[in-house]
C-alpha cells in the first residue's frame, strides 16, 4: 500500500512572542515493513530546518525562529509504502534500553497486576509471547475507555490505571509498561493509521512495539485493538512519548498558545 500523508500543525499565540525553538519528528522511518519515498517539510516565516538522526533512528528536524511572531505553521508531506517485506536482519542494539522504566511508563503495582494476568506460559516461545501480548492488547481495549477529556500529554500509567480511561498515547504507554513488567522489551511508536474512506483525522496515532526473539519488532495497537497492519505508518520510536513526539518545543514570551492539528491520509493507486 502506498499512502500520501499531509500533517498540519498550527500554533497561535494571544500576542507576539520573541522566539520559538522546535524539534520535529515528522519524517516516517524506513524499515520494518515500510519505506518513505518522499518527504517535504513546509515551515512558515521562511524558516529553514536542519536535520539529524537521533539515537533511536528517528529523523529529527529542528529550527529556531528569532523574531517577533504571533503564530507558526508546520506542514509535512510524505509518501510512504507499507506492507513490504520486513528487514532480513531485524536486530536492535538498544533492546535492553526498552526494559527500563521511567515516567510516564512507571513501575507500579497496577502494571504488575496486569502482567501477572497475562503471564507468558513459555518465555522461550515466540508464539507464547505474542499470544500473551495479544491478550493484553484486547484486555486494555475492553477494560479502558477511550476518552480525550481525562488525560494530557503529561499523564502517566498510574493516572490511566486510576481513571480506567485515556487516549491512544495512554494505551500505548500502558502496553509498553506491562510488556516490560513481563520481561519483554517494548517501545512507544508515534505515527498514523489510515482508515479507507476517511480523509481527515484530528491527530496522529500511537501504539506499542514489542521485541520478540526471532521475530523482531511486532506492533500492538490497544486502541482498536489489533496488531499493526499496512494501514499503520510509523513516524518515530522511543522509550515513551517524550522520545517520539511529532512536535515539541518552547517559546519566549508571555502570550498563551493554542495548537490545532489535522492529518490527511490518502491511498495512492500507483
Amino acid at each position: 500500500m502506498k499512502l500520501d500523508i499531509v500533517h498540519s500543525t498550527r500554533y497561535r499565540y494571544t500576542g507576539p512572542i520573541a522566539e520559538t525553538v522546535m524539534e520535529l519528528r515528522l519524517q516516517p522511518m524506513d524499515g520494518n515493513g515500510q519505506r518513505c519515498h518522499d518527504f517535504r517539510l513546509e515551515l512558515s516565516h521562511g524558516v529553514k530546518a536542519r536535520a539529524y538522526i537521533d539515537g533511536f533512528g528517528n529523523h529529527v528536524h529542528y529550527f529556531n525562529l528569532v523574531r517577533p511572531h504571533s503564530g507558526i505553521s508546520v506542514v509535512s508531506r510524505s509518501i510512504v509504502e507499507t506492507g513490504i517485506s520486513p528487514d532480513e536482519n531485524p536486530g536492535e542494539e538498544l533492546v535492553q534500553d526498552f526494559l527500563r522504566f521511567r515516567s510516564p511508563v512507571k513501575d507500579i503495582d497496577g502494571v504488575h497486576e496486569l502482567a501477572q494476568r497475562h503471564a507468558i506460559n513459555d518465555p522461550a516461545s515466540p508464539e507464547s509471547v505474542e499470544h500473551a501480548l495479544d491478550e493484553l492488547t484486547t484486555t486494555i481495549s475492553r477494560e479502558f475507555t477511550y476518552d480525550r477529556t481525562v488525560t494530557n500529554v503529561y499523564s502517566g500509567v498510574d493516572d490511566v490505571l486510576k481513571l480506567r480511561a485515556g487516549v491512544c498515547q495512554d494505551f500505548a504507554h500502558l502496553v509498553v509498561a506491562v510488556a516490560r513488567a513481563m520481561g519483554v522489551p517494548a517501545r512507544y511508536v508515534s505515527g498514523y493509521i489510515h482508515f479507507p474512506g476517511e480523509k481527515i483525522s484530528t491527530a496522529s496515532h500511537a501504539w506499542a512495539e514489542a521485541w520478540v526473539a526471532r521475530r523482531g519488532w511486532i506492533g500492538f495497537d490497544a486502541t482498536h485493538p489489533v496488531r499493526t497492519t499496512p494501514h499503520h505508518v510509523r513516524l518515530a520510536v522511543g522509550r515513551d512519548y517524550t522520545d517520539a513526539a511529532p512536535t515539541r518545543g518552547v517559546y519566549v514570551g508571555s502570550a498563551a498558545s493554542t495548537m490545532t492539528i489535522s492529518v490527511r491520509t490518502r491511498e495512492l493507486t500507483n
